[in-house]
């Protein structure tokens, strides 16, 4: 029993070690977000919309991709200082086949 709690005191401890301590940041389309080095943030997509991800910057790495509940999460590390650009372009067009109206994009700066 005593080697049972003491496995399971290790894995909760190194499932903690390994998660960020800060909380899961959100990111806000079309606003300039700060965050820093180590930070994990999230771009959350409806899902219906089939978003095909394009992305400029070397700052942010994607460290999983989530479905749930009809919206799909993009987790991203702050892995260096710098400028990161998302662009979520959907596989359907808006309105009267505008492709511009319907495209989402997410700005970030990343500092130490």
């Amino acid at each position: 029993m005593k080697l049972l709690s003491t496995a399971v005191v290790t894995t909760v401890l190194l499932f903690s070690s390994l998660c960020a301590c800060r909380s899961l940041l959100g990111l806000e389309p079309e606003r300039r977000s700060t965050i820093r080095v180590g930070d994990v943030a999230a771009v959350r997509v409806d899902t219906a919309r089939h978003y095909s991800v394009g992305s400029a910057g070397e700052s942010l790495m994607l460290i999983k991709r989530v479905e749930e509940h009809g919206t799909t999460a993009y987790v991203y590390r702050a892995i260096g200082p710098g400028q990161q650009t998302f662009v979520l372009t959907p596989r359907d067009a808006g309105p009267d086949g505008c492709v511009s109206c319907v495209t989402v994009h997410y700005y970030i700066t990343v500092v130490r």
